[in-house]
This record gives structure tokens, sequence and C-alpha cells, in this order.
């Protein structure tokens, strides 16, 4: 099929599928060689300190990423959601957007730092009863302005659409400039503070990097007089909400492995930590599309296109499951080995939660983007709602089962949470918005995975005796298999354009 030259006339629907898997492909390239590069970290940072340490360090990493979830307030989304009314029609009404919302997360951040730089040391005594905990809480506490603020400055450069910038600074710069770091101090001498170290400042660099891709942007903002024509209190009004059901969903992971250091040893917490890297790879899928997704939804629904918006509804959740379903497969048929392959074998008895975090992180993919279809449609509080009480539900899952179940406990609570919010979230966008991901299209998806199962199944009666090539042939199975079963099936226009722009984005 041949690809639409430039200045030839595109069909509105085929135009939006294009933005929708040019965008998505561009984000999904960065974010996976982001999140690999991320992963790595982990991994040095896990064989270089050992499981207590890095329990310790993993406790303070899930700090800093709930605050860097709470502490811009959900400006993040506000900007995308405000800034392109402004833009390129009111210089002044969007350099205000861009200053509130950068200015008010930095603000929120420094505070947020400040309390639990004072907090330390109770919070490392009394509630975790880690006290070596606290010069680690601490040093993750000097870069919360920094996170917070890279975190919606990020989402101000996807306002002009070119999805580069956002994933350049928090997909690659940053934990590229952690990973550097990391050795390099740990070359010194430095071990867990040079870890934790390495992580405040690269939140650092790629904060004054995506400022300066603002500024490279929007240069008529920064060159006029900011006069308010947005009230903070409008643009909090949504932001709020938005933010707080987000934070729920993202929280109820990084809750989970809190619970765990709260009630296990720290050497438990580094190995679920280990076995959740694994798993929240999913999230990097769902995410490239959400991102791309995101803007598109509010545009659609004020033309009042709900056939349109409930196209690439199905299409960006198709795309979604069809990246998932391999890594799915590889994690379900071969936990151990990736825990003993890639973390060591101290890590192996993490394989169980890792299947577990796995079914629940999978769900999230197989539902698309109903939590943000309701968000981006003016129905936050509604998900919001729904986000809070199964955000509840997963506290008191993980508080019953962490103490008689361990970590399987703690994962189990997780998917459960994740997998009845999402569902939830799935029959809201059905019953508010007329919206369902699903259609004839995934016959052919649903035997390319009876086939690639039917594969897998019949190599695990293969007793392999290397972990590391046991994981080889399951990994290049369930891609194979699958891949080739779904090319001989035929695949969709749109599939064809996917992986196009998937290819020259890679290479870019």
């Amino acid at each position: 099929m041949q690809m639409p030259q430039t200045g030839q006339q595109i069909p509105p629907r085929n135009a939006d599928t294009v933005k929708l898997a040019k965008g998505a492909s561009i984000i999904l390239a960065g974010r996976l060689m982001g999140r690999a590069m991320s992963v790595l970290g982990q991994v040095i940072i896990a064989r270089l300190l050992a499981p207590h340490a890095f329990g310790l360090y993993a406790i303070g990493w899930a700090i800093l990423r709930i605050v860097s979830l709470l502490a811009p307030l959900g400006l993040d989304k506000g900007v995308i959601r405000y800034a392109p009314r402004y833009w390129r029609t009111d210089s002044s009404g969007l350099k205000a957007i861009l200053f509130q919302s950068v200015g008010l997360a930095v603000l929120s951040g420094m505070l947020i730092g400040i309390i639990l730089f004072l907090l330390a040391p109770w919070l490392a005594v009394e509630v975790f009863k880690k006290p070596d905990l606290t010069p680690v809480i601490r040093w993750f506490s000097l870069s919360f302005f920094w996170a917070t603020g890279l975190r919606v400055a990020a989402a101000a450069t996807q306002v002009s659409q070119q999805m580069q910038y956002a994933v350049s600074v928090e997909a690659i710069i940053q934990p590229a400039a952690n990973l550097c770091l990391v050795l390099f101090f740990y070359m010194m001498g430095w071990r867990l503070v040079g870890a934790v170290a390495a992580g405040v400042i690269s939140f650092g660099l790629a904060f004054i990097l995506a400022v300066s891709f603002v500024r490279h942007l929007f240069p008529e903002a920064f060159a006029s007089q900011m006069k308010s024509t947005l009230a903070v209190t409008e643009l909090l009004v949504f932001s709020l909400p938005a933010a707080l059901a987000g934070a729920c969903n993202v929280l109820l992971m990084w809750v989970s492995r809190l619970q765990v250091g709260y009630f296990r040893p720290a050497s438990e917490v580094g190995i679920y930590q280990a076995a959740s890297q694994s798993a929240v790879l999913f999230g990097i899928i769902i995410s490239a599309f959400v991102a791309t997704f995101s803007p598109m939804i509010a545009n659609l629904q004020r033309q009042n296109n709900m056939k349109q918006l409930d196209e690439l509804f199905k299409v960006s959740t198709k795309w979604g499951l069809y990246l998932s379903l391999p890594l799915f497969w590889t994690i379900c048929f071969a936990p151990r080995e990736i825990m003993t392959v890639v973390f060591g074998a101290k890590y192996a008895s993490g394989a169980l939660p890792l299947v577990i975090v796995t079914i629940g992180q999978f769900l999230i993919v197989g539902t698309g983007a109903a939590g943000f279809l309701l968000v981006m449609t003016g129905h936050q509080n509604r998900w919001f709602l729904i986000s809070f009480v199964m955000f509840v539900v997963n506290i008191i899952l993980g508080w019953l089962m962490i103490p008689r179940l361990g970590l399987s406990g703690a994962a189990l609570a997780l998917s459960v949470s994740t997998g009845v919010l999402y569902f939830l979230g799935l029959l809201q966008a059905k019953s508010v918005l007329g919206l369902w991901p699903y259609d004839k299209r995934y016959i052919k998806g649903l035997i390319a995975a009876a086939l690639a199962i039917g594969v897998l199944l019949l190599l695990c009666t293969l007793k392999i005796p290397s972990p590391t090539l046991d994981l080889f042939l399951t990994v290049t199975l369930s891609i194979g298999v699958f891949g080739i079963t779904l090319l001989l099936l035929g695949l969709d226009t749109e599939d064809m354009q996917f992986i196009r722009l998937v290819r020259s984005s890679s290479k870019r």
C-alpha cells in the first residue's frame, strides 16, 4: 500500500489513523529505548548493591515516583487541554498557561520536598522500621521539584504535536543520564548514595532541557507580555480531579511496593522491585497510544465526531494488544528464567509475583484508553471516583494478603484492583460515551494467539537445561509464531501503516 505523499489529500478517517500511528510510533520507539536504559540501570544497581541496599533504594525511588505523580497537581494534563486554545492565536494567553502550569508544579514539588526532607527520620524509623533509609529519602527529596517540573514541561511540548521533544527528555535523556551517573559514581566508590545522587542530577538535567524545548517551540509566548486570560482556579478545577485519578491508577503499583517495605524485609522489597520492572513494560505500550490519542479525543469530541473517536479507540486498543501479547506470553511461560537471567539467581523467587503482576498490567492494555477517554471528554470526576475506590481496595487487599502470602499477596492485590478498575472504566466508556474497543478485526489476532500458545506449550514439554536458551526460544517463538500467523492471515490497512511508521521512527 502506498503511503500518501506530501500535499496529497488524505481522507479524514485515514488521516487521523496516520496521525495516531505516527505519534504513537515515535513515543513507542523512544520510550522502549528509554525503558531499556532505565531497566538496565535498575539491573546494574540491583547487582551492585545486593537485595538489602537495593530494597532501600527501591523504597526511596517509589516515594519519588509517587511525588512526581501527585505534586504536578494534574497540570501536565491541564496544559495539554488549555494551551491549544491559545497557541498561534493569543501568545500572551499561551504564556500564561505555560508559566502557571510549570511554575505551580515546581512550587508544589519544592514544598513537598521540604516536608519529606524534614520527615525522613520519622518515616524511616516509625513507618518502615529501617533507620538507614533516612539519608535515602532525604537525597531523593532534593529532586522532587525537578521531577514535577519535568513532567509538566514535557507535557507542554506535546501541544506542538511534535512528540519527539517530550520523549527525548522524559524517556531517553533522564534514564540515560541516570545510567551514566550510576556507573560514574560507583567507580568513585559511591554505592547506594551514588545511585540516589544519580537520580537527583538526571532529573535536574532533563528539566532544564525540557524548559529549553518549550522556549524553542513557543518563542512567541516568551517574547510577549503575560496577560492571564485563564484563571488559575479554572486550570486547577480540571487538572486536580484528572491528576488524582491518574495518580490513583499509578499509585496502585507504587503503594504496593511501599506496603511490601512496611511488612517485609528490605531484601524482599528489592526482589519485588525487580519483578515489577519487567511488568511495567506494558505501561510503555499503552502510554505510547494514550499520549498521542489524548489531544485527538478533545478535538473529535468538540467536533461531535464520535464515530471517528470510536474507530481510533478500536485501532489503538488492537495495536496495544498485538504489541503486548508476545511479551505477556514470554513472562507467563518463562518467569523464573527472566528473573534469573536478567537480575541474577538471588532474585529467582520473584517469578510468581512477576506473573501475577503481569496479568494485571496486561488487563490495562486490553481495555485501551478507556480511562483517558473519560478524562478528556469531561468525565474526569467519574473516573477519579472509580480510581479512588479501587485504590482503597488495593490498600485493603494488600494489608490483608501481604502478611499471609508475602510478595505473591502484594502482586495479587495489585492485579485484582487494576483489573477491576480498568474493566469498570471500559464499561463506563460504553455506557457514557457509547464507545467499545472490540470488533471482528480481532478474530485474526485470536487465531494467531491460539497458535502461539500451542507452540509455547510444546516448548514447555522440552526440558531445556539453560535458562538463557529457554528464555531466548520463548521470546523468539512468541514473536515469530504470532507475527508470522498475522502476516499470513493478512494485516489490516492501518496495521501496515503503523508498521511502516514504527520502522521509520526507530531509524530516526
